[in-house]
């Protein structure tokens, strides 16, 4: 296996029976089953390529002058930014957002897209973003930076907003525009081995690359970026590349949370999605506001949206903005792996004051006003 031990630098990780060694220092992948690390050529069975993904620093003139911040250096701060500009609305910024606005930054949030959490739906992303606004936090989207300086401690950024130049000034700038596959320098040309643009290896349904017994786990693939997919790919591909028995990974059941309060998660479907792939499908919300737990606890911030077939009733997916709503996922991602309805999940009894409560409401909710139930209504 090699994995990354610092940018541009690799580790290889030999399986020398009965015990791992570990071999640390400069490496290069010089055939489908050779290593070489500090002059010194490894040979095994097969390859494995776990190095992960750096943070993608974009293009933008003056940004190699400019004293940047990404999410591996951000918590390294000794003292509190007096304004931390983002640039990125996704997970890493938004997560980063709330958390520097809640210690006393002012925090202002710059988007290139249309709108932030570009990969889901409007009414996700203006339900956390409302959120996040009514915490300080300014957000603004189809900004396009042409250009950033620093001078005397503060950061200028020159941007494109609604078509008018403006200009943004703070004391830190935070990237969280993305990431890149960390595989820079790492196979000799020769091989061609198929990388994106992005530096993220091309694998097939069984994690291998483009050239035989090599395979690729984790974040180096850019598919799922999570720890829990990383784990199992992992083993997934070191099985493969050992048997002739393959083995893939159903990606459809993989669930997701981005940790801001309240949560936005996710599994499966949502309704855009579902229309892609030719469903006759449809949506029910459940204001927060409705399920008992919540109401006890004086929050009313988020929904829960199950998304449904409507000739099979079969269970596509949910979409959840809640305080720990992510704790949810699980009930639903069971449910689809077994092929649960609809109905189903609303017959099922679910304890009267949990938050998972409301997942039974939300299916109540293709059917029926939940204003007009009582108590533990069915």
């Amino acid at each position: 296996m090699v994995q990354q031990l610092q940018k541009e630098k690799y580790i290889a990780v030999v399986k020398d029976l009965p015990d791992f060694k570990l071999i640390e220092g400069w490496a290069k992948i010089i055939s489908k089953n050779q290593v070489e690390v500090n002059g010194q050529v490894i040979k095994g069975d097969a390859l494995l390529v776990a190095t992960g993904a750096s943070p993608a620093i974009p293009p933008i003139p003056g940004l190699d002058k400019v004293p940047y911040l990404t999410n591996e250096n951000l918590y390294d701060l000794k003292t509190l930014p007096g304004h931390l500009i983002i640039l990125g609305g996704n997970y890493i910024g938004l997560e980063a957002a709330q958390m520097f606005a809640r210690f006393g930054s002012r925090v202002t949030v710059l988007e290139l897209l249309p709108q932030i959490l570009a990969t889901e739906s409007r009414d996700i992303a203006q339900e956390i973003e409302t959120h996040l606004k009514n915490e300080g936090i300014e957000i603004l989207t189809n900004v396009k930076t042409n250009f950033v300086n620093s001078t005397n401690g503060t950061i200028s950024l020159q941007v494109v907003l609604d078509g008018q130049e403006q200009k943004f000034t703070g004391s830190h700038l935070l990237l969280a525009t993305g990431r890149h596959g960390n595989t820079k320098n790492l196979f000799a040309s020769e091989l061609n081995v198929e990388i994106t643009e992005n530096g993220f290896l091309k694998v097939d349904d069984h994690l291998q690359t483009n050239v035989a017994r090599i395979f690729a786990a984790g974040d180096v693939t850019g598919k799922y970026m999570f720890v829990y997919t990383a784990a199992l790919e992992g083993k997934i591909a070191a099985l493969n590349a050992l048997s002739e028995q393959k083995q893939t990974i159903d990606y459809s059941l993989v669930p997701w949370v981005m940790f801001t309060d309240p949560q936005v998660a996710g599994v499966g479907l949502d309704e855009m999605q579902a229309r892609a792939q030719g469903y006759d499908s449809e949506s029910a919300v459940l204001p927060i506001a409705h399920v008992p737990r919540y109401i006890v606890a004086r929050e009313s911030r988020g929904f829960i949206k199950l998304i449904r077939e409507r000739s099979t009733d079969r269970l596509l997916g949910a979409r959840i903005v809640a305080p720990e709503g992510a704790e949810l996922l699980i009930e639903i991602a069971v449910g689809m792996k077994f092929g649960i309805t609809i109905s189903q999940l609303r017959d099922m009894l679910h304890p009267y004051l949990t938050a998972a409560e409301g997942l039974k409401l939300a299916a109540i909710t293709f059917t029926k006003n939940v204003d007009q139930l009582s108590c533990c209504a069915t």
